[in-house]
C-alpha cells in the first residue's frame, strides 16, 4: 500500500483567488523567495534559529543541522550551571543537590529555546518528514506544526514572436471581419466561435501586461524543542 503524503490532513487557507490571468505568450519566471539571513549555532536563545528545506535538501543532512542547533542550546543553558558549581567551600552533598536542580534548569531552559524547520511549496513533505523524525523521538523531543503563507513576486516574461503572432491574427480577424459583412449571416455564423477565440486573442495583445506578478505561498513550520 502506497504511503500517504503527510501533508495531506494540512490545512491552508486559499488566497491566490483574483489573480490576472496571462496570454499564451507571457509566461512567469518565479523568484528565489527570500527569507532573514540563516542564525548562527552559537547566537542566544533570543535568537530564532531556523533550518530552511528545500526539495534538494538531504534528509539526514536536515535532520543533523536541527541537531546541532538544539545541542546548542542546551550548551548555553548549562553553562550557568557549570558557573554556579565552582564554589569549591560547598560540600559535596550540596555540589550533588546543585547539580541535580541545574540539570532540571538546564532542560527546562533548553526546552524552551525552539529550533524551526520551514518549508514551502513541493518541499513541505520533505520538512514534515523531518519534522515527524523528531516527533517518533517522543522521550527526547517535543514537536508542533504551524501552517501559514508568505506572498512571493514572480517576474512576467513575454515571448516578442508571440506577441508579434497575436497581432498578425488580430490584423487578420479585422480583415475577415470586413469580407463576412458582405458575404452574408450564414458564413459568418459558421465561423462565429473560430472568429470569436481570435479575437479575445487579439484583444489580450493590446493589453499591456505587468513586469510582475504577486501570489501566496503555503508554508509550513515546525517547531522542534528537547523535552
Amino acid at each position: 500500500m502506497a504511503k500517504q503524503p503527510l501533508t495531506r490532513d494540512l490545512q491552508f487557507e486559499k488566497k491566490n483567488q483574483n489573480m490576472v490571468k496571462l496570454p499564451k505568450y507571457a509566461r512567469i519566471q518565479k523568484r528565489p523567495i527570500p527569507h532573514p539571513p540563516i542564525a548562527s549555532p552559537y547566537a542566544g536563545s533570543s535568537t530564532p534559529k531556523t533550518v530552511y528545506i528545500s526539495s534538494s535538501t538531504p534528509f539526514m543532512s536536515a535532520v543533523k543541522r536541527v541537531q546541532k542547533l538544539l545541542h546548542q542550546a542546551e550548551k548555553r543553558a548549562m553553562t550557568s550551571v557549570h558557573l554556579s558549581l565552582g564554589n569549591k567551600t560547598k560540600t559535596d552533598r550540596q555540589k550533588l543537590a546543585q547539580m541535580a536542580e541545574g540539570h532540571e534548569k538546564m532542560r527546562k531552559e533548553a526546552g524552551q529555546e525552539e529550533v524551526f524547520i520551514k518549508a514551502t511549496g513541493r518541499a513541505m513533505e520533505k520538512a514534515m518528514r523531518v519534522g515527524k523524525w523528531f516527533g517518533e523521538r517522543e522521550r527526547e523531543y517535543v514537536t508542533r506544526v504551524k501552517t501559514g503563507s508568505v506572498i512571493v513576486v514572480d517576474d512576467v516574461v513575454e515571448d516578442e514572436e508571440g506577441r508579434k503572432k497575436v497581432v498578425e491574427e488580430r490584423e487578420s480577424v479585422k480583415k475577415e471581419g470586413e469580407e463576412k459583412k458582405e458575404g452574408g449571416d450564414a458564413e459568418e455564423s459558421a465561423g462565429s466561435k473560430s472568429a470569436a477565440k481570435k479575437r479575445k486573442r487579439a484583444a489580450a495583445a493590446e493589453t499591456e501586461l505587468p513586469e510582475s506578478r504577486t501570489r501566496w505561498v503555503n508554508v509550513v513550520e515546525i517547531a522542534v524543542t528537547y523535552k
